[in-house]
């Protein structure tokens, strides 16, 4: 990393590269093969064209909202009723009100203490003093019994430098075992040279605290819950936008979708990490909640009623991904050209991915002689935003070929393999006379993921 970038710059890059799989394609596609869930699963995408139109998408289309990156979870929830403008703001005011419940369980630290150990406001403040005074005791004792320290301390100048000229690796430098070799003295043998009054505020903190626990076990258990809220709780009030943006991305229907997730269930390549239910009706006026945990089949989630008034509950869930899956969706090239080498495994066709010339790295050669470059591009695009990435793509795929010609790999055919559902003819004929020698030399064709079966039985 460049020392002269701002932090929040190094923050958003660190960000970004632990988004992304350190998994080459080739690597992914052999995780693929030695998976048995994830092959049939492949097998299923070869026949349904909902999976390809939903794992096929970007990543940042997939789990993002508004262009930002979200947590790697498939979301479910109660179907959207008619056609709502997207909105940033959940639409169950409900499910706000118990989201917002749970969460505000959560007190103010000295309240949470006061509660657990039972004590009270005139004896907290007795209780805040012993504790400060141990603190501070200790804290100083340290400094005293390391010399080194003390001299750090009492020394006119201080840097990093000089810290570890002085301190080294700590190894032998700072003695770390002096308060627990004190203590265990004082109190096991009664000697040592803990102050006698520091030891008297010790046991009176302890004996307060055991006290207040067991004649309070109660309030220990609430504060606990307290201080631990449900935090995976608010994750639910993005599902209803979540799930919104994805339809509208991948052009899939609710029931298509929720097809697809079983279909993913089934095979165990995704794990229910939180489901909850709550009753639009009853939970305004006492906010309530259940929750499941441990499987449950995407499609079976929306069949309970709520024990007030017997309505159909709401619910929201959130499912995480297999890690293969997961690492291949988020690769640097994506899903797709995992699926292509996977196919191309599976037909027996000979090819190397990644394949590397002087200067280039050439996503896929078949059999010697056919070249596909693979992209994966956001799905909300304008037609000049279409032609400029298919521009680029076709640039790209000009200079790999004349690369490749080089270093004497003749190639007789080269694709674009993307993830749009279409090939845009119109955008290709405004661009063939610019690459006219790729359309009739190298018989340049784009394929669309509906697509990619008929071209491997073209390439056998």
């Amino acid at each position: 990393m460049n020392e002269k970038e701002s932090l929040d710059l190094k923050i958003e890059k660190v960000v970004r590269a632990s988004v992304q799989s350190g998994k080459s394609t080739k690597e992914l596609i052999e995780d693929v093969i030695s998976n048995t869930p994830l092959n049939i699963f492949f097998n299923r995408i070869s026949s349904n064209p909902h999976h390809k139109r939903l794992l096929f998408l970007h990543r940042f289309d997939l789990f993002g909202i508004e262009d930002e990156m979200q947590l790697p979870y498939f979301h479910l929830c109660s179907p959207p009723i008619g056609e709502k403008e997207l909105s940033t703001q959940a639409e169950s005011t409900a499910l706000q009100y118990v989201v917002s419940s749970e969460i505000e369980v959560v007190g103010n630290g000295k309240i949470i203490l006061q509660t657990m150990f039972g004590i009270d406001e005139n004896k907290w403040n007795i209780f805040s003093e012993d504790f400060k005074d141990v603190v501070a005791y200790f804290a100083i004792q340290f400094i005293r019994n390391n010399p080194n320290i003390k001299r750090l301390i009492n020394a006119e100048k201080f840097d990093y430098q000089i810290m570890k000229e002085i301190l080294k690796d700590y190894k032998d430098t700072i003695d770390f075992d002096a308060f627990g070799k004190e203590i265990e003295s004082a109190f096991e043998t009664d000697q040592g040279e803990i102050d006698p009054v520091i030891k008297s505020k010790i046991e009176r903190l302890i004996i307060q605290i055991i006290s207040g626990i067991m004649k309070n076990i109660e309030g220990v258990i609430e504060s606990a819950r307290k201080m631990m809220p449900n935090y995976i709780l608010p994750l639910h009030l993005s599902s209803s936008l979540w799930l919104r943006n994805l339809l509208s991305r991948s052009g899939l229907s609710f029931q298509e979708y929720l097809n697809v997730l079983d279909e993913l269930y089934r095979n165990r390549l995704i794990e229910n990490k939180s489901t909850i239910f709550w009753c639009e009706n009853c939970s305004l006026e006492n906010p309530s909640y259940s929750e499941h945990h441990g499987r449950i089949a995407p499609s079976k989630i929306s069949r309970n009623n709520c024990l007030n008034c017997d309505q159909p509950l709401s619910y929201a869930s959130i499912f995480s991904l297999d890690r293969t899956l997961r690492e291949a969706i988020f690769s640097k090239d994506g899903l797709l050209p995992v699926y292509l080498g996977w196919l191309l495994k599976k037909e027996g066709i000979a090819f190397e991915v990644g394949k590397y010339s002087k200067k280039y790295e050439n996503d896929f050669v078949i059999k010697k002689s056919t070249l596909v470059e693979c992209k994966m591009f956001k799905s909300k695009k304008d037609l000049v935003a279409i032609r400029s990435e298919m521009d680029g793509s076709f640039t790209q795929i000009k200079k790999h070929i004349e690369q490749l010609d080089s270093e004497g790999i003749e190639i007789k055919q080269a694709y674009l393999l993307w993830n749009r559902n279409d090939n845009a003819k119109e955008l290709q004929k405004k661009l063939r006379s610019t690459y006219e020698k790729l359309f009739k030399k190298y018989k340049l064709k784009i394929i669309c993921p509906d697509e990619i079966e008929e071209t491997i039985e073209e390439m056998k």
